[in-house]
């Protein structure tokens, strides 16, 4: 099968010439023109901007892991077939984006567009053009300012030096050591003001990064909690009362962080693909924005909008003359079918698309139904047991390719779940999906492990983290060829680990011993630290088997026809009872068990003070937003006399 390389000269033939006019066109791409209108949230009548009593208005407009989804995607992550556009459930697309935010501006006299993060990596968008395409399209949007994510690590820092040269905003991050790499510190600043607004922002990445991505050992990463309150306490002896961070950390983290400093008025997240809003929506994490208390017992904000595009974070803030945010008003936006692509860069898309659309829609089986990945990073899936599948396949194919030489029986296949980044429709099923799912370029290796690594894996993929050394886990796994039982709700002083099996070529089932050796299928990734699954081991013998990808859609044209399964490989016995069934659950239920921490029903990192807020759970605290939100309190400041404190009801309306 032929993989298509970056080539970086392509793009230069399509270089996009400008900024786009910032006039709307209401040129649409449906066949019916309606009135294009913005959610109630959004229109105001704007009051200037700093008034003479030291009064700021401020709208805050904020994307983050929207991981290279230039065109549209379903609610799988992968491109919209007609199907999708027909029911409606074909969402984000950066021409659509274009139109939100030009609107959002137009109807806001000052406002600042900000990115947590993971903007690239993804799809073929990045696959082929290596982040050209991504800083075209940022700077397309005028994005005023952005923090680092995970994945713009993905192809070493090489790649960044040549990458955020070719953005026209700054990129903050003030957690990064670049001390062995200051050509490439350079390009990057802990904070910036914005002068005309009295406002800085300061940016900060997931101290994890170096453990789940390709960093290299040119750069390492601290705990942003006092890198964050050094610069604040730098800003506020620079006599800036307006700070706002933004961060690529994830929605638990952004709160303890919230919680363990002060100065701090708003947290624009990302990371976690959290959503935050409307408590109906399944999706939904918790409020927006979720209000903690910080040091000094002031409120600190927080939002995020999910990912891959699909919604743009909006939100409108009133700064009284100390600095301090005491009003606030907005929603995330849906972007769905009814808002129109922007034209101009609508047809910029279609033609960088051109260069791989043909391959990238090479039908390699069919779907009897839908693959689900969101799943995956709580507990067994049907993506990640497909691709395990695939994995377990691959390497007990007895002869390697092109050689003589034969490759030793592979007991089972591991994988983290991480490295699942969608999942897959009913119907044909393309390349482009495939490389959708697997789009970092991992390679699959066999090695071995002894029985007692095995359980230690298990045992600390079941903690969170490994009880000796305390390094966090950042990803579950998913299996073949293994199965076991665990109950993560066990205090860490406990095992967590019930049981431990594999099967034999027999397929009959052996408890795992600690003193046997087991030739195991897994990833480069993994092997080399990668979300602290395995204690790196030097001098582990390792033979290569096959790019992931590959063995994917190989496994996938062997079998013609895929259908989704769960077999109880995974159990995990705090939650739900019967894990072997959770997918019998309805939509609400499954979305909150895939990001609850299962044994407080909270998200994973709240801060124990925010629990002892609420003692009726997560669940209490969505309630409490839920009253707020109906009830409301007037705005203070030159915001809109009609807006209301965490006013965040959904009424958004057909755009056109």
């Amino acid at each position: 099968m032929r993989f298509l390389s970056a080539d970086s000269g392509r793009i230069g033939r399509r270089r996009l010439q400008g900024v786009l006019s910032a006039v709307f066109c209401l040129a649409a791409v449906t066949t019916t023109a309606t009135a294009f209108v913005l959610p109630e949230s959004a229109r105001r009548d704007v009051a200037p901007v700093v008034a003479n009593d030291g009064w700021l208005n401020l709208t805050v407009i904020h994307t983050n892991d929207v991981h290279s989804r230039v065109d549209p995607a379903n609610e799988f992550g992968v491109s919209c077939t007609d199907q999708d556009r027909a029911s409606g459930h074909c969402y984000g697309g950066t021409a659509r984006h274009k139109t939100v935010i030009e609107r959002l501006r137009k109807a806001n006299q000052h406002s600042l567009l900000l990115d947590g993060g993971d903007e690239v990596q993804g799809t073929l968008f990045y696959t082929y053009y290596k982040g050209n395409v991504t800083a075209q399209v940022m700077n397309e949007l005028g994005y005023d300012l952005g923090t680092i994510g995970n994945h713009e690590w993905d192809n070493g820092p090489d790649n960044l030096g040549r990458y955020w040269p070719k953005l026209n905003f700054p990129i903050v991050c003030a957690n990064i050591d670049f001390t062995k790499n200051p050509e490439l510190g350079k390009l990057v600043k802990p904070y910036h003001i914005f002068e005309d607004l009295g406002v800085a922002v300061i940016g900060y990445i997931t101290n994890t990064t170096g453990d789940i991505s390709n960093a290299g050992p040119s750069v390492s990463f601290t705990d942003p909690i006092p890198a964050v309150q050094k610069y604040v306490d730098e800003l506020e002896a620079k006599g800036i009362k307006r700070i706002l961070a933004l961060s690529h950390n994830g929605y638990g983290p952004d709160m303890e962080l919230a919680a363990g400093t002060h100065g701090v008025d708003l947290i624009v997240g990302g990371h976690s693909h959290s959503y935050l809003g409307d408590p109906s929506n399944p999706l939904s994490q918790g409020p927006y924005p979720t209000i903690i208390k910080n040091l000094k017992g002031e409120n600190t904000l927080i939002v995020q909008a999910f990912c891959w595009g699909r919604y743009i974070g909006h939100l409108d803030v009133a700064f009284n003359p100390e600095g301090k945010i005491v009003s606030w008003k907005g929603e995330p936006i849906l972007v769905e079918n009814s808002i129109p692509a922007n034209p101009r860069l609508l047809k910029e898309i279609d033609g960088w698309r051109h260069e791989f659309e043909e391959w990238g829609q090479t039908v390699l089986g069919e779907a009897s139904d839908s693959f689900d990945q969101d799943a995956c990073k709580q507990r067994e899936c049907t993506m990640g047991n497909l691709v395990a599948d695939a994995m377990l396949q691959i390497a007990r194919t007895p002869i390697l390719e092109g050689s003589t030489e034969s490759r030793p029986w592979t007991d089972f296949a591991f994988i983290n779940s991480g490295g699942i980044r969608s999942g897959l429709p009913a119907g044909n099923v393309t390349i482009e999906m495939i490389m959708t799912t697997s789009p970092f370029g991992n390679g699959l290796v066999q090695t071995q492990f002894t029985g007692s690594e095995i359980l230690n894996i298990l045992e600390a993929v079941s903690a969170g983290r490994y009880k000796k050394s305390q390094r966090l886990v950042t990803s579950n796994i998913q299996t073949s060829g293994l199965r076991f039982v665990h109950d993560s709700s066990r205090p860490l002083d406990q095992p967590h680990l019930i049981m431990a099996e594999y099967q034999d070529r027999n397929l009959v089932w052996h408890e795992i011993r600690k003193t046997a050796v087991y030739n195991v299928c897994t990833l480069d990734f993994i092997l080399k630290g990668g979300d602290n699954i395995v204690e790196v081991k030097d001098g582990r013998h390792e033979v290569t088997v096959e790019l992931l990808d590959k063995a994917l859609m190989d496994y996938i044209e062997s079998k013609g026809k895929i259908s989704p399964y769960l077999d109880g490989r995974i159990k995990n016995l705090a939650v739900p009872k019967n894990p072997e069934n959770v997918d019998a659950l309805d939509e609400e239920k499954r979305a909150k068990l895939s990001i609850m921490d299962s044994s407080s029903l909270w998200p994973i990192g709240t801060p124990e003070h925010v629990k002892s807020q609420y003692p009726g759970g997560f669940q209490a605290m969505v309630e409490s937003f839920a009253r707020l939100q109906h009830a409301g309190a007037p705005m203070k400041g030159p915001l809109s006399d009609n807006a209301l404190v965490g006013d965040t009801e959904s009424r958004q309306e057909v755009w056109a």
